[in-house]
């Protein structure tokens, strides 16, 4: 769960950045390392917080990003995920935005990270 405590956000062009989030003088900055000197201003309405969970690619899980879930045994679904909660919006597994709490779904093996809010609205 080292992870838990890195932030990601979009800089002005668009692309991201993750790293450690601070606020100085009304901006949020992330830098790569804690204390940088070097930080990126990020936009604000973009920063997503790791969930310290990664995905069945090794991939870090962060909110806001859009999930596939299969289970056997629980079935399937697609998710957002959002304070610790996996918003459902497709699949059997539930109905349009139904919540589950994040900790009842750790298995790293049935989750694939398939896009973001941001980047993919299309997947919504």
């Amino acid at each position: 769960m080292k992870d838990r405590c890195l932030f990601k956000a979009k800089i002005c062009n668009g692309e991201w950045v993750a790293g450690f989030l601070h606020c100085k003088n009304d901006k949020w900055y992330i830098s790569n390392k804690a204390g940088s000197p070097f930080a990126f201003e990020v936009r604000p309405d973009t920063i997503c917080q790791c969930t310290g969970l990664k995905d069945k690619n090794g991939k870090l899980i962060w909110e806001n990003d859009i999930c596939k879930y299969y289970n056997p045994e629980d079935k399937d679904g697609v998710g957002i995920i959002k304070d610790d909660y996996v918003s459902w919006i497709k699949g059997i597994i539930a109905t349009k935005e139904m919540m589950t709490p994040l900790f009842y779904l750790r298995c790293s093996d049935e989750w694939e990270v398939i896009g973001n809010i941001f980047d993919n609205p299309e997947l919504r």
